[in-house]
């Protein structure tokens, strides 16, 4: 007998546990849905003015440790208990102003003024620009592109090209801007505008700073309208001139300017477009703007390359989207495809680097009508040469190191600085003024984010 009560002490036990569990999920069910208006209906019974004695208390509570706090000569500049004998006495006072009694609010009718706050003040969705990249799909099919095989253009230096391409302009009678003199009311010796094919990379903000430092309404990336590169692809299409319906900006006070530069034009996509390097891009410019100027910064392609492989995304939208890895198949592209899959892919993307390089110094030798300025990133002369062809003081010349990782690395406080100095990086980040562009910021997935306004 003793045996068999056990075995039954031990089921009972067991089925008590269970219906205990039971009990305490229904209990949590059904409270989680009342929970905060029963924590406040049971204040039902509290006198109207009950919330107005809690602040007199707490008020008073707060007063009194702050006496005792300037007694000890414990209490700290800007704490919430430093205040004077007048600031307690208006407090008091205030506490006691009826005035300041409000009803003790339930779950209604904090959900009703909620609404009502909501209603007065709707929080409007800002609209896409016009040329944003949402407006276009990930099936947008990959633009044909082209690059020249190595011709002896490619193996020039900067300056032996230059040289080659200004005896070129003299030949045919074209006079040189940098020759010219440069009256009052033009801030650079260049006609505008100032298309910049620089890959990314390759000095797109240090550029967009130079010529803004010397007065020129110059943007990056994008203007108010949106993406550039996005701009000049539609306006292609259209037969319009590239830099139509983006070529304006205008301030916070209603002011349109005429932009004067740009750089970084090109869109890694989807879609994927850049001038230099699809069909067409550089014929629109000409046929548009045979008067404009064209700048090309280059630099070391090695070094070009071990910096873009890091810079987010950009090389892989380069291969999967804009298919510059030998993966488009064409007969302009064929000598491109046959290197993509012989050689070493780091070799790879250093000779695409120097044949872009290659096709625009035989574009700006095949239309000599438009002015033509190619400077060397390494050139420890670059400031000058600079200086020599825009009229633009070489001072303007800044290290700028676009993306918020430069801030982290450094706690530098803005993105710019004079080369071989870190400038402001140690000082308070409060501080110093840090410009709302940093529209390079391409580690970021959605480009179409970061628009800026253009700054003069």
């Amino acid at each position: 007998m003793s045996r068999l009560a056990g075995v039954r002490l031990v089921v009972l036990m067991a089925i008590s546990f269970f219906v205990g569990l039971q009990f305490r999920s229904l209990r949590v069910l059904f409270r989680s849905s009342s929970y905060g208006a029963t924590r406040l209906e049971h204040l039902a019974w509290a006198p109207e003015d009950m919330h107005v004695r809690n602040r007199k208390r707490n008020a008073k509570r707060r007063i009194q440790n702050a006496k005792v706090q300037k007694r000890n000569g414990v209490i700290e500049t800007g704490s919430e208990d430093n205040k004077s004998d007048e600031q307690e006495e208006e407090e008091e006072q205030s506490n006691e102003d009826p005035k300041h009694d409000k009803p003790l609010q339930t779950i209604d009718t904090i959900d009703e003024n909620q609404e009502e706050s909501l209603n007065e003040h709707p929080k409007r969705a800002r609209p896409l620009s016009r040329f944003n990249a949402m407006n276009y799909t990930k099936d947008f099919p990959p633009l044909p592109w082209s690059l020249p095989e190595p011709s002896p253009l490619l193996h020039l230096s900067t300056a032996e090209f230059m040289q080659k391409y200004v005896a070129a302009k003299r030949n045919m009678n074209f006079s040189l801007p940098w020759e010219q003199s440069q009256d009052d009311y033009h801030v650079t010796k260049l006609p505008l505008p100032i298309i910049s094919l620089n890959f990314p990379k390759s000095a797109t903000l240090t550029m967009r700073q130079y010529f803004k430092c010397g007065g020129v309404t110059s943007v990056h990336t994008s203007t108010q309208q949106g993406r550039i590169g996005i701009c000049m692809m539609e306006n292609m299409f259209a037969d319009n001139p590239p830099l139509q319906h983006c070529d304006t900006s205008y301030n916070k006070e209603g002011k349109t300017k005429q932009i004067g530069f740009v750089s970084d034009i090109g869109l890694q996509g989807p879609p994927c477009f850049y001038s230099s390097l699809h069909d067409g891009g550089l014929e629109a410019i000409a046929k548009h703007y045979p008067s404009a100027t064209i700048l090309l910064v280059i630099r070391n392609s090695t070094s070009w390359h071990n910096s873009i492989k890091k810079w987010g995304v950009l090389l892989h939208r380069w291969k999967t989207v804009c298919k510059f890895d030998g993966s488009y198949h064409g007969e302009q592209v064929q000598y491109w495809n046959d290197m993509h899959e012989a050689e070493d892919k780091a070799d790879y993307w250093s000779n695409f680097y120097n044949a872009h390089t290659q096709k625009i110094r035989e574009f700006a030798m095949k239309h000599l009508s438009l002015t033509y300025v190619e400077v060397q990133l390494e050139d420890p002369r670059m400031g000058e040469m600079l200086e020599y062809y825009t009229g633009i003081p070489s001072s303007c010349v800044m290290d700028c190191h676009p993306g918020p990782l430069w801030y982290k690395k450094t706690n530098a406080t803005s993105k710019c600085h004079p080369p071989g100095e870190l400038g402001a990086a140690n000082a308070p980040r409060a501080a110093i003024k840090v410009h709302a562009d940093d529209d390079d910021n391409e580690e970021s997935e959605n480009d179409d984010n970061n628009q800026n306004e253009a700054e003069e």
